[in-house]
């Protein structure tokens, strides 16, 4: 079950780490230790064996809080055990033990992997180097963890036989390393100011107890989840006496909505900021006041909504967007990205001056007054035409019915009314009906004004109308039809139709005779 030395990576005596005192510790560097320890070796059928023996462990990293991940690296010289005849087909694996003192206590275990192998006559194996990792005891004090080699357990499967355990104790050797268990760091503090920030801004980020370096910087959706790593051209933290300062730029391709930040220390440390709401940047705005001069003559060009605190340039162009020959100007925007800044007009191509900064670009309009020049103001008047309607005719004819001791319904149609709105205005009007009961006076008989109903049906007749018509609800009669008002600039009105089909409800039992009542149509 031996190899050659170094080409084994366990054998019968093999070692291999385990049990456990759960250990655990942080980041620094690696600790290489080696010590030689007496070993003393059970073997059956052979007895025991004794001899010295070299232990190396590697331990990364060497200090950290309670709980910490460590890496051993394992590499033990071969033990004092040979087999007396050679051996095929064999398996082996190892587990070395090592003896914690300080503070924490108890045993770790460092299992190497099972290998095939076979085994030469009377020649010491050298098992092959291997890594396992294990863990600080959460519960360990603060100070510094010893580990001694104390005992490996080395299971070795021949053909024939099974398996075949050798335990070896370990004497006289000393320790291979040391970790030291910090403090756990401090839950630190973390708050996002201002709570709503534009795009294409700083949100400030202040903090308090933050320990070691900041390793990284991520934008997270409200909840703290979905974060995505920022770019550390986007932050610039700095941690002084516990203190954080800083801030991170945020970005115009992030969407207006609600996030966090999440920052991260090598300490290490992680907390997510309160909320904050990031919205759209408006639109940038130049104008030029007065819009129009004399060659020579300045226009004061301002502007609204650009990079704050940076600089925009004023360009003179052409219709077409090329640039004139006056010469550009740099302007420097406010906190706010406002600027106000004189610019002079001398080239008399110049159709607008155009604004550009941050990567943005808006125009100026502007138009350069040359040679001898007379006004004459010119006006006229636009007179409304009013708004009117018309009916086709007066009166509506209801279907007659015949008593039968049942309810009926007399039906008919309202004369078509013709609606004109030339009053060149934004304003909408309404077309509402009115009706009286229906009484026969001959003999005292009343119809119910409400037993009255229509179903109106409105049409636009002129297709150039500006406005559309809004047909009114089928039942009692109530609106007819109606135009909506138009917002300030936007003329409204046209010519339309509105018709209705009419029911007249009669009960069952109902004085006979001829029913009349007035329906009156109202525009306003």
């Amino acid at each position: 079950m031996f190899e050659p030395r170094k080409k084994v990576a366990a054998g019968l005596g093999a070692a291999v780490i385990a049990g456990s005192a759960g250990l655990v510790a942080m980041a620094p560097a690696a600790l290489a230790g080696t010590t030689t320890v007496n070993a003393v070796c059970n073997v059956p059928v052979i007895g025991t064996k004794t001899g010295p023996q070299d232990i190396k462990v590697d331990l990364s990293p060497t200090t950290g809080a309670g709980g910490t991940t460590v890496t051993a690296s394992v590499d033990m010289g071969p033990p004092p055990i040979t087999s007396p005849f050679a051996i095929a087909n064999a398996s082996a694996q190892s587990t070395l033990t090592l003896q914690m003192s300080g503070a924490a206590t108890g045993t770790v275990d460092l299992p190497g992997p099972k290998v095939n192998l076979d085994i030469p006559a009377n020649i010491a194996i050298d098992p092959a180097p291997y890594t396992v990792t294990f863990q600080i005891p959460a519960g360990a004090g603060v100070g510094d963890i010893t580990f001694t080699p104390v005992s490996s357990q080395n299971l070795t499967t021949l053909p024939g036989f099974g398996d075949q355990v050798a335990p070896c104790t370990y004497t006289g050797g000393g320790s291979i390393g040391t970790f030291t268990v910090k403090a756990p760091p401090a839950d630190p503090t973390l708050v996002a100011a201002p709570g709503s920030v534009e795009q294409n801004s700083q949100l400030g980020l202040t903090g308090t107890k933050w320990e070691g370096n900041i390793t990284k910087v991520s934008l997270c959706d409200a909840a703290g989840a979905n974060c995505q790593a920022l770019p550390a051209q986007l932050y610039s933290l700095n941690v002084a006496n516990g203190n954080l300062t800083g801030g991170v730029q945020i970005v115009d391709q992030v969407p207006p909505g609600t996030y966090t930040v999440k920052v991260e220390s090598d300490a290490p440390q992680s907390k997510t900021s309160n909320s904050f709401t990031v919205t759209g940047v408006p639109p940038v705005t130049a104008s030029a006041s007065p819009s129009s001069g004399d060659l020579g003559q300045a226009t004061v060009v301002s502007g609204d909504n650009w990079v704050k605190s940076g600089n925009v340039t004023l360009q003179g162009q052409t219709s077409n967007g090329t640039a004139t020959t006056d010469a550009p100007v740099t302007v420097a925007t406010d906190a706010n990205g406002h600027f106000s800044s004189p610019y002079t007009v001398n080239d008399k191509n110049t159709a607008k001056i155009n604004v550009s900064g941050g990567g943005k670009s808006a125009n100026a309009a502007y138009t350069p007054k040359f040679g001898q020049q007379l006004a004459q103001n010119t006006s006229g008047t636009v007179n409304s035409g009013g708004l009117s309607f018309q009916q086709a005719a007066a009166g509506i004819q209801l279907s007659p019915i015949t008593l039968n001791g049942k309810p009926q319904t007399m039906t008919g149609a309202l004369n078509q009314v013709a609606v004109q709105d030339f009053r060149g205005d934004v304003l909408g009007w309404d077309l509402t009906g009115q009706i009286t009961d229906f009484t026969n006076p001959e003999k005292g008989g009343v119809i119910p004004a409400n037993s009255f109903s229509w179903k109106p049906a409105c049409a636009v007749t002129n297709p150039a109308s500006p406005s559309q018509v809004v047909t009114g609800s089928e039942g009692n009669v109530g609106l007819l039809c109606k135009q909506n008002a138009n917002a300030p600039g936007v003329v409204s009105g046209g010519e339309f139709t509105a018709d209705a089909s009419t029911k007249l409800a009669v009960p069952a039992w109902q004085l006979s005779g001829t029913y009349t009542a007035t329906l009156t149509l109202t525009l306003i």
